[in-house]
């Protein structure tokens, strides 16, 4: 072979060469490339998971949080310490419910009374009544008592003081209004049922907040009770002082002369008046 043959023959084997070998390793380095990408994506999506993982976790917490908060909210609701209260006192005591040897001049003296605490009744069934009750009851005056009511509260044992009108003539009703507090949340009532030897009605220690709640409302059935300190049996009996004085017991008399039993008509069951509690919002 010529030397210009020989030249031209290892011109083209060297073209052929280098063409071959560049492309094959560009793409593997591409894919290399490409395979590290997808590592770094995969990393990125793993810490984006966490961080999501995360974020509801932290949700989670924070509801969780507001649930306790709410329920703490509702354990620690508290009812008002001092709240208003509306009373109205009606007779139902007539002729034509009472009708034996009912009075003309029927009625019911001022009334009188307090809220307190367990320690500050003024009257209690089955014992003997104080010398205001006596008073109150016999001749329907209340000064005597609101005296052993100022007592009372001087103790610590009473915030409130009921001094209120009575129920005579036409008068059918009468309504006024008081205060109570969960330390004083007792309440009682007196008025004398007039003419009488020694007979009233009373309302007596009526709870009006337990369980952390005022009672909302109530009527309350009103029976005719006998101080114990005169032994008249009629509306109209002259004095008769009780001697020794009997304890306070619902009032019960012969038919023929003012037909009580326990309190109440002997015949129809028949209330004498009723108390309409409310709390005023």
């Amino acid at each position: 072979m010529s030397t210009a043959n020989t030249s031209l023959c290892a011109l083209i084997l060297f073209t052929l060469t280098a063409c071959g070998g560049g492309g094959g390793g560009d793409t593997s380095q591409t894919s290399a490339s490409n395979n590290t990408s997808n590592e770094t994506s995969t990393d990125t999506s793993s810490d984006t998971n966490t961080t999501n993982t995360s974020d509801n976790n932290a949700g989670s917490s924070d509801d969780n949080t507001s649930t306790d908060t709410s329920t703490d909210t509702t354990d620690t609701v508290q009812a008002e310490d001092t709240v208003t209260y509306q009373l109205t006192f009606t007779r139902t005591w007539e002729a034509d419910n009472f009708p034996t040897n009912f009075p003309r001049n029927s009625h019911f003296s001022p009334l009188v009374g307090l809220t307190h605490n367990a320690d500050g009744f003024i009257f209690k069934p089955d014992t003997e009544a104080s010398a205001g009750i006596v008073s109150m009851a016999e001749t329907g005056s209340k000064f005597q008592l609101k005296e052993e009511i100022s007592a009372i509260q001087n103790t610590g044992n009473s915030n409130y003081l009921i001094d209120e009108s009575g129920v005579s003539g036409s008068a059918k009703s009468v309504t006024f209004t008081f205060e109570a507090s969960q330390a004083f949340s007792l309440l009682s009532v007196v008025s004398m049922v007039a003419p009488s030897p020694d007979w009233f009605i009373g309302l007596e220690s009526l709870p009006l907040f337990t369980d952390n709640q005022w009672l909302e409302s109530q009527t309350i059935q009103l029976k005719v009770y006998d101080a114990g300190s005169d032994s008249g049996t009629r509306f109209g009996s002259a004095n008769q002082a009780t001697s020794p004085a009997e304890p306070i017991m619902l009032l019960t008399s012969d038919p023929t002369d003012s037909d009580f039993s326990a309190g109440v008509h002997s015949d129809s069951g028949a209330y004498i008046g009723m108390i309409e509690l409310k709390l005023m919002q």
